[in-house]
């Protein structure tokens, strides 16, 4: 039975599938940058340019468009910040040659500025490649191809950023909910459980917003804060719904509401609580909002 319970070197962006290329070509393009041959070059990926991003920003470093590139673990994304310095690292500007490793399809996100873009990314030996005018276009500078020198041209020199999806939208989340499937657990093959495992119980993930009506979520967990966050599926929308995990235990009439710190050994947690591990009970994921425990995603153990 489903339940519907009502009150988310790299990059983050979603994917339905993952594609994956045995090696690629280094393109015959290089890079003029205010007017200068770089020399610096990309692949060439199903008949498209891709240049490794932290070749771009070390290009770019100390001129006015320059910006800076990190990768955040807890949220498995790329973080790029316009009008930031950026910290050369060893690879960097290193002239590439054909690559006989897969070429794979990036199933992280980017954010510019704070914002997910949907970008056409690929992943080389641990390092991410993009196409230049999408970051031309959502970073804020000039890119142009020249078809006599066979050159892919950039300006240095800043301009108005704009989204790679036309009207985006600033969302105003007023309510979250989930549905998931409600599943009977046994403590003897199940006695450990982490947050992940409420997470994938849940089939949908609704957020409902203040002008733009309900749209579908992804929902992921940040270790690194302790924080769960729910983001739009589509790049459209620029938003984000956290909260802060609970985990509430019920037997009988009674419960008990805790917050999640890390993973459980369920028999312990019950015994050290004062429920009786050996009868049926009740574990749910959730939040406290106002003193009210709001649940998303639920076990039953019998």
């Amino acid at each position: 039975m489903k339940k519907f319970i009502g009150t988310i070197v790299t990059s983050l962006i979603l994917f339905s599938s993952v594609n994956v290329f045995a090696g690629a070509k280094v393109s015959s393009q290089s890079i003029v940058l205010d007017g200068k041959d770089t020399g610096i070059k990309g692949y060439n990926i199903e008949g498209n340019n891709y240049f490794k991003l932290r070749d771009v920003a070390a290009l770019l470093d100390g001129k006015d468009a320059e910006f800076n590139v990190s990768y955040d673990e807890g949220r498995s994304a790329v973080i790029i910040n316009s009008k930031s310095d950026y910290k050369k690292v060893d690879g960097d500007l290193t002239p590439l040659k054909d690559s006989d490793s897969e070429v794979k399809v990036s199933k992280h996100n980017v954010y510019v500025n704070d914002v997910r873009h949907s970008f056409s990314v690929y992943t080389i030996d641990g390092y991410n490649y993009f196409k230049l005018r999408e970051l031309g276009q959502t970073i804020g500078f000039d890119v142009n191809f020249d078809e006599k020198t066979n050159s892919i041209i950039i300006d240095s020199k800043a301009i108005e950023p704009k989204s790679l999806v036309k009207n985006q939208v600033d969302i105003k989340i007023v309510e979250y909910a989930t549905s998931y499937e409600e599943k009977d657990l046994n403590i003897l093959k199940n006695p450990i459980l982490d947050i992940n495992n409420f997470l994938k119980n849940i089939n949908n993930n609704i957020l409902a917003t203040k002008d733009s009506g309900q749209i579908s979520g992804s929902v992921q967990y940040v270790n690194s804060e302790n924080i769960v966050e729910v983001i739009p599926l589509s790049t459209k929308f620029n938003g984000k719904f956290t909260y802060k995990p609970f985990i509430r235990i019920t037997q009988d009439k009674k419960s008990e509401i805790f917050p999640y710190e890390d993973k459980f050994e369920v028999a312990k947690t019950l015994t050290s609580k004062g429920f009786d591990p050996t009868k049926e009970f009740k574990i749910s994921l959730g939040t406290n909002i106002s003193d009210n425990f709001v649940e998303y995603s639920s076990f039953n153990y019998k």
